[in-house]
């Protein structure tokens, strides 16, 4: 969502939500509220909606869900449905979802795939308008579902479905095209029955297709589907009685009992060429054996030369759309052909290949190289697809997309010339619009760090904040830290808004949250840590947004979760050996009795709750604050070790632990716990060089990852050693932006190996992006650029002047109101501050950290004025231009 959207202060702010709100609440359409459209294709626009004015309650579900007969078997279905208009129609929406995932095709032209992720509970289906597709005769829908088997819906497993419906304006009055048992179906034969998944976190999986059964062009008017069947029409499957005989099939049947309008932007969709060949050779056969047993591969070390002996035309391939012509070399049948895009796409891989029938191609994708080496065995994940060529020429598309960098193809047993026209991705991406910007003359690696940020958050969203590559999952944490650097760079909030209302609809009854939603299959995890952060993101999402309606209505779910996260608390307000696991990034932790770092993100998520309920003008703010002071004292108090100048890992049954860690006592730092004589001795000891193994330092101290390194960065700011905190964090971050890398910040301080069980495992390659560790931008704005939001929807800002050390620092912050640009220089001893204030914006400058005295003169937009700290701390910035000088 772009920042002009997100200036939501309607009245919600006094609390009075209007009933058909609450009515959309009750049916699961939280805060869906409005409709935005952008462009899909240059044909076809996309509704979707945004958090702020209300979408057509009036729409009428006529449809019903479709699939094939059972005994067709399992797999992908194709479905067409052609009908005929008189005229030129006038505004055509088509409303379509499917489970899990569709492709969709209008009189043959490709549109797009969907529908956003979402559990089947509150399925969300997607609106197009493609009247500009339609014409006068015989029009075509056709669609290709596959279904994710082991997915569950709340108490129900999940089920293969179709739904589907055309209203269209005609001179007749509206025609509605439904899906129904008239559409023909057909199970996609070309898809072989061995498939497997990516990996186990995720129930994607890589495609095995025969291109000699593939029934081509079945998306064009022209196909013959006369030998297809009829849908079926899907009927309530669980419960007793069972539907009657005569009962007649309806849009709501388990397990899709709630429909909700798609709440964030369409992906855009890009066709990327694969122009790089960095290898062309023949591996041998004992990598042909390995591919082809399935089992793990020896990785490939491109050589940077391809051979001439079996590719040729590459050139006229790269300049003039002519395919690449690969001939058998002597006694070799086998090629391997490795791309290189340049940059990590999400995308689905794409070939266009002529060659003899039967004749089997890999397609392999990999997002990064290990130590120097290809595999497509990386990040516990498998991204192998294979296709069986039928001796024409054809296209092929994976099914689901993959992160890719590097594209191999190994095309088998080649008895006569393969013609490769073009290897390549469907890349897929959210439509992020770059807006925020940070730089210092003095200091480049600022803006270096900004576009890792970028770069790292781009790569692991597409449509819902994901962990990384390997999980995918949308996690309560994730959302939390990605949002950090998104709302400096992006300023989008649907995606955050999204995360919380999905994460909320799968609530328990007791009021404890799952750690990841939509859930990818019976598994409901639950992590403690997820829980609080999911408070403190909700906390954050009303200060960037402004959005008090959809808070509001969240509000229920959170303060259920509060007062069963206090029943988990002892008689020192600490949470004690809470009956659910937490993660702290797996860190080696001692997670007995009551953790610091586990209560110091309690205490965030107090903290932050009173702020909200404070700013909803709800009166039991007080207690939060009170439960959240008396949690501080407690972990000052009980949990300081004096003899080694830190805090304690955990509280046991009294006795503090004998383990020390970084995260703990970042937290004391980050949450204001430590007094200044203790933060004083955290600090010698956590900015000193020292050795270290990135797991522990010599010491003893077991260090952060760099998923929890904000707080340990943030924590040495908050007490003023803000060059310090940077010098240590670059100390341990650079080498992720070194040359050959793909420049975006890590899932761990390695990338072939793992020191979650504290010690180092070789072997285990780990993402090289990581959306919790995409928080710089969150830091350099408070931190360096001075600049923190005050108020929801950012309508007061603080700017503050920030010893960093550095002489210049500007940037561009989104906000709801409009960019914010702040510019601070200090050179030549004196002190400049320019501000270019948007809309309705209250921007306060606090005088204290400038230095000023009373009496002191400044320079306001070049006119002189004598000042009093003291009694106005504050100078007060309205729109447009103003200039400070010292």
């Amino acid at each position: 969502m772009h920042p002009e959207m997100l200036n939501n202060k309607r009245i919600f702010r006094n609390g009075v939500v209007p009933a058909a709100l609450l009515l959309s609440a009750v049916l699961g359409h939280i805060g869906q509220i409005g409709a935005t459209e952008m462009q899909v294709t240059p044909d076809v626009k996309g509704i979707w909606m945004n958090a702020e004015e209300r979408e057509d309650l009036s729409f009428t579900w006529r449809s019903h869900w479709i699939w094939m007969d059972e005994r067709m078997g399992a797999g992908p279905m194709l479905a067409r449905k052609d009908f005929h208009l008189t005229g030129m129609p006038g505004e055509a929406k088509i409303r379509i979802t499917a489970s899990s995932r569709y492709q969709l095709y209008i009189n043959g032209n490709y549109i797009c795939h969907g529908p956003a992720r979402c559990a089947p509970h509150h399925q969300s289906y997607d609106i197009l308008d493609i009247s500009k597709l339609l014409g006068t005769g015989k029009n075509l829908i056709a669609v290709r579902v596959h279904h994710q088997e082991g997915k569950y819906s709340y108490h129900h497993k999940g089920r293969a479905g179709l739904l589907v419906q055309l209203d269209i304006d005609t001179v007749h009055g509206l025609k509605s095209i439904t899906s129904d048992s008239s559409w023909k179906v057909m199970h996609d034969r070309s898809w072989e029955s061995g498939y497997h998944g990516m990996n186990r976190f995720q129930r994607a999986v890589n495609d095995r297709v025969d291109m000699r059964d593939y029934p081509q062009g079945w998306q064009d008017i022209s196909f013959n589907d006369a030998s297809w069947v009829n849908a079926s029409s899907l009927m309530r499957t669980v419960g007793w009685p069972a539907p009657p005989p005569n009962a007649a099939p309806q849009v709501f049947t388990p397990p899709w009992t709630t429909l909700v309008p798609r709440d964030i932007p369409y992906l855009r969709e890009t066709s990327v060429k694969a122009i790089d060949l960095m290898s062309a050779a023949d591996l041998g056969q004992s990598f042909v054996r390995e591919l082809n047993s399935g089992q793990p591969v020896e990785p490939v070390k491109p050589d940077g030369h391809p051979d001439e002996k079996i590719v040729n035309g590459l050139p006229d391939y790269r300049e003039k759309g002519q395919p690449i012509v690969i001939r058998p070399s002597g006694t070799s049948t086998f090629c391997f052909l490795l791309f290189d895009f340049g940059e990590v796409l999400n995308g689905f891989p794409q070939l266009d290949i002529e060659g003899q029938a039967g004749m089997a191609v890999d397609i392999l994708c990999a997002p990064f190289l290990v130590d120097g080496k290809f595999t497509h065995q990386v990040i516990d994940s498998d991204f192998r697809d294979r296709i069986i060529l039928s001796g024409k020429r054809e296209k092929w598309e994976a099914t689901y997309f993959k992160p890719t960098r590097f594209i191999g193809i190994a095309i088998h047993d080649i008895r006569q010339a393969v013609k490769l026209y073009r290897a390549g991705i469907r890349k897929l991406e959210y439509p992020f619009e770059e807006i925020g910007r940070m730089s210092s003359e003095d200091a480049p690696w600022v803006k270096q760090y900004m576009d890792a940020s970028v770069r790292t958050i781009k790569v692991c969203t597409t449509d819902g904040y994901t962990d990384n590559y390997r999980e995918r999952r949308q996690y309560a944490q994730t959302g939390y830290y990605a949002s950090l650097g998104n709302y400096y760079t992006f300023g989008d909030a649907a995606l955050q808004r999204r995360y919380l209302i999905q994460v909320a609809r799968e609530q328990e009854a007791n009021g404890m949250m799952p750690a990841y939603a939509p859930a990818a299959n019976d598994d409901y995890m639950i992590i403690m840590d997820s829980n609080c952060l999911w408070i403190r993101g909700l906390h954050n999402y009303l200060l960037y947004s402004g959005d008090y309606g959809t808070v509001r209505e969240l509000l229920p779910s959170a303060r259920k979760l509060m007062d069963l996260l206090h029943t988990y608390t002892n008689s020192l307000g600490m949470i004690d050996q809470p009956p659910f696991a937490y993660w702290l990034d797996h860190a080696v932790n001692d997670r007995r009795g009551a953790n610091f770092n586990l209560n110091g993100h309690y205490l965030g998520a107090l903290e932050d709750f009173a702020r909200v309920l404070e700013w909803l003008e709800e009166p039991d703010h007080r207690l939060y604050r009170e439960r959240g002071d008396r949690l501080r004292r407690s972990l000052q108090k009980y949990l300081w070790d004096k003899e080694k100048g830190l805090f304690a890992d955990a509280l046991i049954r009294g006795a503090r632990s004998d383990m020390f860690s970084e995260h703990a006592n970042a937290m004391a730092l980050a949450l204001n716990v430590a007094t200044d004589d203790q933060a004083e001795s955290i600090v010698k000891q956590l900015i000193h060089g020292g050795e270290h193994n990135y797991i522990k330092r010599e010491s003893g101290i077991t260090m952060v990852t760099p998923a929890m390194s904000y707080f340990l960065h943030k924590g040495l700011c908050e007490y003023g050693y803000i060059a310090e905190s940077f010098d240590l964090f670059r100390s341990r971050f650079d080498k992720m932006l070194a040359s050959g890398t793909n420049g975006t910040l890590w899932e761990e301080w390695w990338l072939d190996a793992t020191g979650r069980s504290g010690k180092l495992q070789k072997g285990r390659t780990r993402s090289d992006a990581q959306t919790e560790s995409a928080f710089p931008p969150a830091l350099f704005a408070e931190y360096l650029l001075g600049v923190a939001p005050e108020t929801p929807g950012m309508e007061e800002m603080v700017i503050s002047y920030r010893d960093s050390g550095l002489n210049h620092i500007e940037g561009v912050v989104p906000t709801p109101e409009g960019k914010l640009r702040v510019k601070w220089n200090t050179k030549h001893g004196g002190m400049a501050l320019e501000v270019d204030v948007p809309g309705n914006m209250k921007v306060k400058v606090d005088l204290k950290t400038l230095g000023l005295k009373p009496g002191d003169k400044i320079q306001i937009n070049g006119k002189p004025r004598w000042i009093d700290p003291e009694r106005f701390p504050f100078l007060i910035l309205s729109k447009g231009r103003q200039s400070i000088n010292l």
